[in-house]
């Protein structure tokens, strides 16, 4: 491992200074490396710091320390991207206090669309059975679901993208080493097929309750929105919501049955301003807000007429194939050899300019 991802390692991991301020730390000193040199009367300088972050920052201890994370590490097959990384998700650096480490398994791509899908550990089967469907038609339009991999709604959230054959990204609240809660062995192993597994905590941290609300920001900070399916009036699934709305995102909820008390923190939303979703177009209508490279999101165009927009290559050769009939997305790929997950985002790209349409059976055709 090279010196300077070391030096990324050893400053992600030290305790007792928080993520905003080791941010402002990097703005004023460029790179871990510089921090790592620096001597007491440096760090005070800064005004940041107390004695104790000094101290941590100075401790031989911590220095060694690195080596034995590193070890770990290797052994488990975990990826690393540090804050200053061409890998790291764009969208993520912008928060306030991102993390400066993402411990990886499987891929994590820099930009893709994604939506953030959570909700009550204790979810009613109405809860389950819509965060699969939600989830699944968003991982049909080619958007990544990221949720928490905990009981519940997080867990149906996962399952409705994978069997969409779409990616999903869990982010945990623990070392990736430790499986949590330990009954999801197996969808962690199918996430890290497809997606990836994502966490600011080394391997051997164990899962503590006081790190899935600091994990929570990472869930909101990686989507462009936040879809509450379920949620008591004290719910960890609310303090994401709360999160996301401080970031920009924007917040979506499932409505609920009134005397259901995983319903109260969901209604209680959408009476705050939180957007009311049944279905993934709804959210799809919101998306135009944002963008990416992998997608264009503007206004709706309500004519199937192609003026007024820039289409590349491949939404003009898909265009051309739905002018003659129209077609699934297996029959698409098959005749243009196109990966899924480009063909994906093309279709949803041409969707939202109105020019194709999805008919309910799952073909697509040029709109009217």
């Amino acid at each position: 491992m090279n010196p300077e991802l070391k030096e990324w390692i050893w400053f992600a991991n030290l305790k007792g200074i928080a993520a905003r301020k080791k941010a402002e730390l990097l703005r004023i000193f460029d790179s871990p490396s510089e921090i790592y040199k620096a001597d007491a009367v440096e760090l005070a300088r800064t005004g940041l710091l107390s004695r104790e972050n000094i101290n941590a920052i100075l401790s031989a201890e911590f220095r060694k320390a690195v080596d034995r994370t590193i070890e770990e590490i290797d052994r488990n097959h975990i990826e690393v991207i540090p804050l200053n990384s061409s890998d790291y998700p764009e969208i993520l650096k912008n928060i306030h206090d991102p993390p400066i480490c993402l411990y990886v398994k499987g891929k994590l791509y820099a930009d893709e669309p994604a939506v953030a899908v959570v909700g009550s550990r204790r979810a009613s089967g109405y809860g389950i059975s819509q965060a699969k469907r939600i989830s699944a038609e968003l991982a049909g339009y080619g958007i990544c679901i990221i949720s928490g991999m905990a009981r519940g709604i997080d867990t149906a959230a996962h399952i409705g993208a994978l069997s969409a054959n779409g990616r999903t990204v869990a982010i945990m609240g623990c070392g990736l080493d430790i499986v949590y809660p330990p009954e999801n062995r197996k969808l962690m192993e199918q996430i890290i097929e497809t997606g990836a597994v994502v966490s600011e905590y080394p391997p051997g941290t164990e899962p503590a309750p006081h790190h899935f609300p600091v994990r929570n920001r990472i869930v909101s900070g990686m989507a462009v929105g936040v879809l509450v399916v379920e949620a008591g009036e004290k719910s960890g699934s609310l303090i994401t919501a709360q999160l996301a709305l401080e970031q920009g995102r924007d917040v979506y909820a499932l409505p609920g049955n009134v005397v259901n008390v995983n319903s109260r923190g969901t209604n209680r939303l959408i009476q705050d301003g939180a957007k009311l979703v049944t279905s993934a177009e709804d959210i799809l209508d919101e998306l135009c807000w944002f963008n990416t490279k992998n997608i264009s999101y503007p206004d709706k165009y309500r004519s199937g007429k192609t003026a007024g927009f820039e289409l590349g290559s491949e939404e003009k050769d898909v265009l051309e194939l739905l002018h003659y009939e129209s077609l699934n997305i297996d029959e698409i790929k098959s005749r243009l050899s196109i990966g899924l997950p480009i063909l994906h985002s093309i279709l949803l790209s041409l969707e939202m300019k109105g020019l194709i349409k999805r008919e309910p059976g799952g073909r697509y055709r040029i709109a009217d």
